[in-house]
């Protein structure tokens, strides 16, 4: 397992339009979709950082072709290896692996009180607010874990409250035996959390 993070006000527009136009034909029409600028720029950053990450593994980007899911997550054709994209406000982060891989990254901020129940079984609510200290920062250690086991399983996040994590100090337990997680603690102020499969 790899990754590469990178703030999307460290590149210059004349980078991002370098990098855009030699993309694929198929990133470029899909990237131009986008309405958001900041939604096709991280779209860029992530392509960049997957090709530093390629590189390292002598894949030249170039010759790689990508393909989507019925949910969107991508897929490298014709190569054992996953990869995943995520963003939050100026970060973007990009993971591969050997393995089928998911990750997510959130700015860590305040959320109305009730939020976790859309997302948190009762056990894991009960760790969110097992004290009146840092509850933000053990809500988004709970969301970014479901939002990276969904982006690996490569489906929608329908389901959430069929999967539950614990967090014991370091020891992160999935009720998914056939994965692993952990977190990334690069980004102050972030939380980044990854799934993979054992």
């Amino acid at each position: 397992m790899e990754y590469r993070i990178k703030k999307r006000t460290d590149f210059y527009t004349s980078k991002l339009e370098t990098m855009f136009n030699s993309l694929p034909k198929s990133q470029k029409e899909k990237i131009s979709r986008y309405k958001q600028e900041k939604r096709k720029q991280v779209s860029i950053i992530g392509a960049i950082l997957l090709k530093e990450l390629l590189k390292n593994r002598q894949i030249k980007y170039e010759n790689i072709e990508i393909y989507q899911n019925e949910y969107g997550k991508p897929y490298l054709k014709n190569h054992a290896l996953y990869y995943n994209i995520s963003h939050s406000f100026d970060y973007v982060i990009t993971i591969i692996s050997e393995k089928e891989i998911g990750i997510d990254i959130e700015k860590i901020r305040k959320t109305p009180k009730n939020t976790p129940r859309y997302f948190a079984t009762p056990k894991e609510q009960e760790y969110i607010f097992s004290s009146k200290e840092k509850i933000e920062e053990r809500i988004f250690q709970i969301y970014t874990l479901k939002e990276a086991y969904f982006k690996m399983q490569g489906t929608n996040l329908n389901h959430l409250l069929d999967v539950e994590f614990q967090i014991k100090g370091k020891e992160i337990c999935c009720s998914d035996s056939s994965i692993q997680c952990g977190f990334i603690h690069d980004i102050k102020g972030y939380m980044i959390a990854y799934c993979q499969k054992k």
